[in-house]
């Protein structure tokens, strides 16, 4: 009966060692999509684990070895951690573990406890405490990149862990019999590393669930700008065709040499203009608002466009989507230039259609520091990050609604955002 307790809680220690990699891994860089070769690489992980469970204190260099290179592929295969990075995390990551280990089995040395041994009461607690570092270090990376999770709810969680620890002391000193200490134990364990999931993609839902909803106050702020920009773009050129017929007018006047009535109408064509400077006339209503209307909040910080342009006056996208999309790069753009101090303050917008897509790329100078969150995504600079940055990642959505890419070059001083939506039958 005490193997068969032995191996129920080597088995969930495995579970529990092999939540506890992916858990640090993930915490870093970005889950890449299941495969195959992961799944296979985590199962002989978990076999290894197991493995070496069950020959506690005849550990050797190449176990040791063996051990660490697994570590390492689990990140190569699953996670995209291109770089020196994930070498340093695997060194620091395998260095607290076995650190970590040691010293819970120095506490336990001289603890004589009647049917446990010094290895099963060791695994049990450094596992826990792995549970509780690892947790520690999703809390630290997840709360860089989003701030609407309160405080104390991480504190609350905090507590299960220890808790958990406390209750295996006393199934450790406990009168039960064997297996059936080492069941609630397991049972323990598996709940740690259960809750601590389900909070974990509670918090990433949400967050999603947020960006979403600012993703569609986006959408309804475009879509009544666009309409409104489309609006004034018409009552400007009818205003124009009007004038021409004004002038035909005054035309008359000034041959007749009717001074008076010239000179009067001329002073109430002047008063009724309204003068609206333009820079984008494509022939295509959105994206001519859109960037006439970002123009004239350009021209503000002394910041000038430059355009080449190349559309049908159709494209089979959404108009609210090249709204979200045009205005939230033009917006970025602006922001960056006008920062600027040592730079030339000009935006290039490259608009045109290639095989089947709308391609886009914008370019502008910029001087402040560019960073980047986990997941490779450049963070807002602005003060109240949390209230920030959510442009980007509405253009990336777009992109991948479309089935294109979005693509970031910062070079030299020169910010380039490469966009290529493809073309839906609508």
């Amino acid at each position: 009966m005490f193997e068969i307790g032995n191996y129920i809680l080597y088995f969930v220690m495995v579970i529990a060692a092999v939540w506890i990699v992916n858990r640090f891994w993930g915490s870093f860089f970005v889950r890449k999509k299941s495969s195959i070769l992961l799944v296979t690489v985590n199962i002989f992980y978990g076999v290894f684990q197991m493995f070496r469970q069950c020959n506690k204190g005849n550990i050797d260099i190449i176990q040791t070895v063996l051990n660490i290179i697994l570590i390492l592929i689990i990140a190569v295969c699953g996670y995209s951690c291109a770089g020196k990075k994930k070498y340093f995390l695997l060194l620091l990551f395998f260095s607290v573990w076995s650190l970590l280990e040691e010293f819970v089995y120095f506490l336990v040395r001289n603890i004589q406890i009647e049917q446990w041994n010094q290895n099963e009461i060791g695994v049990v607690i450094s596992n826990i405490l792995m549970i509780i570092l690892v947790y520690i270090i999703s809390v630290v990376c997840y709360k860089r990149d989003s701030e609407f999770i309160p405080n104390n709810f991480y504190l609350y969680l905090l507590l299960m862990p220890i808790g958990s620890i406390y209750i295996a002391i006393n199934e450790f000193y406990s009168k039960n019999s064997k297996i059936s200490s080492m069941i609630t134990i397991s049972i323990l364990i598996l709940f740690n590393v259960v809750i601590y999931e389900i909070y974990i993609k509670i918090n990433e839902f949400f967050a999603y669930e947020k960006e979403k909803t600012v993703y569609a106050q986006q959408l309804d702020i475009i879509s009544y700008n666009t309409l409104e920009q489309q609006k004034m773009m018409e009552d400007f050129h009818e205003e124009k065709h009007n004038l021409i017929n004004e002038l035909i007018v005054l035309k008359g006047g000034i041959e007749n040499s009717d001074k008076e009535n010239v000179i009067k109408n001329l002073n109430k064509i002047i008063n009724n203009c309204h003068y609206v400077e333009t820079v984008s006339n494509s022939g295509n209503s959105t994206v001519d608002s859109v960037i006439n209307f970002k123009y004239a909040v350009a021209r503000e910080y002394g910041i000038e466009f430059c355009l080449k342009i190349f559309i049908p006056d159709k494209l089979p996208i959404e108009q609210c989507d090249i709204g979200v999309v045009l205005g939230n790069a033009i917006d970025n753009a602006i922001e960056a230039v006008r920062e600027c101090k040592n730079k030339e303050k000009v935006i290039e917008i490259t608009m045109g259609v290639r095989k089947e897509a709308w391609v886009l790329v914008i370019k502008n100078p910029y001087e402040h520091e560019i960073k980047k969150d986990r997941t490779g995504m450049l963070l807002s600079t602005k003060q109240e990050k949390y209230r920030h940055g959510y442009g980007l990642k509405s253009i990336m959505r777009i992109a991948e609604e479309y089935q294109g890419e979005a693509i970031v070059d910062v070079d030299n001083g020169i910010f380039s955002l490469t966009l290529v939506l493809n073309f839906k039958d609508f």
